[in-house]
């Protein structure tokens, strides 16, 4: 399956390994991209470029230096999961670093819609272009101390909303809540303050009653839908809508 290309954000670690993992044992050539590389390798189908997505200068320099045209050149169907994201700042307005605000801004919106931008733009004109945000459930529903988290998830939701209503010829786009997942993400939210962060109860509940899915488990259920015929036809997608299946 070398003529279906994989992309992924966030590779390295949790949900974004998970979902490299699946797609190398299914043959796919895959373009990690990360602050840090996946060690051991773990398939020569593999291809890692060390890169912080927060950091816009170095995004920039990834778009213009032919990695992505050159990976994806003889592909018959590309797949861009932007899966990097970061929760932080977890603290109600008012109590958030700024920093924080800025770099969940980057990483979390302008990379996503950079790297989706970029891949529509110089895709074959033959290549089925599949586009994946890795949404949440926060950025549809109200959380007091996330309101910097959700609303960057709930601008991917509306960027996928408006990518299909472009009809651009050969692309498919969903964002896809993936449930609660047990990544390392959960550690720096449970580190959090608990007078400046309302739900940090609430997701240390979920670990003590074991409510959190695992990477693997939910990597494969993104796949399901991703590789299903009708992709794309629910714009915004949930995980667990399997559950009441």
């Amino acid at each position: 399956m070398m003529n279906k290309k994989v992309i992924i954000s966030g590779y390295s670690s949790g949900l974004g390994f998970a979902l490299a993992e699946y797609y190398l044992k299914q043959g796919y050539a895959v373009l990690g991209l990360a602050r840090r590389q996946a060690e051991p390798q773990p398939s020569e189908n593999l291809k890692q470029y060390r890169i912080d997505l927060s950091d816009g200068d170095a995004v920039a320099k990834l778009l213009s230096d032919g990695l992505l045209k050159d990976f994806v050149a003889d592909a018959k169907e590309i797949i861009l999961i932007n899966n990097a994201g970061t929760t932080m700042p977890n603290a109600v307005a008012g109590k958030q670093n700024p920093a924080e605000i800025a770099t969940a801004v980057s990483l979390n919106i302008a990379t996503p819609f950079l790297l989706s931008n970029h891949l529509i733009s110089i895709k074959p004109s033959e290549t089925l272009l599949k586009i994946i945000h890795i949404s949440s459930g926060a950025g549809r529903e109200n959380y007091a101390g996330w309101s910097v988290y959700g609303g960057t998830k709930a601008a991917l939701d509306h960027h996928a909303r408006c990518i299909v209503a472009e009809q651009h010829p050969g692309v498919a786009i969903a964002s896809i809540a993936p449930g609660v997942v047990d990544t390392p993400m959960q550690d720096l939210l449970r580190a959090a303050k608990a007078e400046d962060f309302p739900m940090l109860q609430n997701l240390r509940a979920l670990e003590e009653k074991g409510l959190l899915s695992s990477p693997s488990e939910t990597a494969a259920r993104i796949a399901k839908i991703i590789d299903d015929k009708d992709f794309g036809k629910i714009t915004i997608d949930d995980v667990r809508r399997f559950d009441n299946a």
